[in-house]
């Protein structure tokens, strides 16, 4: 797959990232995204270096991101449990509906 470079800003610094084709737009919200969370926490905690501020953002970022996947995992097994009391009345009716059952 093919690159191509593209222009970014991050806290008012202009950075040059490699992109896959066809990935320009996820990649220009990403940053987007990525920059308002690095504004607000600049605002938030008054920290003025960028390589703290950046820190800050990482560390909150990875918070999210753990807390999705804990999010997301107890609601896989809260589906897998409706899944199996749903197999588990099917097989009860079926067994119910059996012919020749008295």
């Amino acid at each position: 797959m093919s690159q191509r470079t593209m222009d970014i800003n991050l806290m008012e610094r202009h950075y040059k990232v490699n992109c896959p084709e066809g990935q320009e737009v996820a990649l220009q919200q990403a940053a987007d995204q990525l920059n308002q969370k690095l504004e607000h926490i600049k605002q938030v905690t008054r920290l003025s270096h960028p390589e703290q501020i950046a820190v800050m953002a990482a560390l909150n970022l990875c918070h999210e991101s753990a807390q999705l996947e804990l999010s997301q995992r107890q609601r896989i097994q809260e589906l897998e449990e409706k899944i199996k009391l749903l197999q588990e009345t099917l097989e009860q009716v079926a067994t119910e509906q059996r012919p020749g059952r008295k």
